[in-house]
């Protein structure tokens, strides 16, 4: 009787697993990308993360929503721009479907 239940146990808890798994996991949408950009940009403003844009200065800070677009979406990444009013510059952000940062450059191209 014990092994029965046991058995039932571990078949339930495989069948959950099944149960929680979607088809498009991992991959993020368009706005979702933004916020990544987002925080990425306050990061570059701390350090210099190796990309081509260096450490940012404070006033890439106080960006919002607003100050980003999706630039393109292409089959299996996305580029993000970020306007900074302030500096009159633009960064883009190249990064893969599910909000890997790969890239950041001052030009669109990658």
């Amino acid at each position: 009787m014990k092994n029965l239940m046991v058995m039932l146990f571990i078949g339930l808890i495989l069948n959950m697993g099944t149960a929680l798994a979607h088809g498009d996991h991992g991959k993020i949408s368009a706005k979702q990308a933004i916020q990544v950009a987002l925080k990425a940009t306050q990061k570059l403003t701390f350090k210099d993360f190796g990309f081509n844009v260096g450490k940012l200065n404070e006033s890439w800070k106080s960006l919002t929503t607003e100050d980003y677009k999706l630039y393109t979406a292409q089959a299996n990444r996305y580029i993000i721009s970020a306007s900074n009013k302030t500096d009159n510059k633009t960064i883009y952000f190249l990064m893969t479907m599910s909000g890997e940062v790969l890239k950041v450059n001052q030009e669109a191209k990658f």
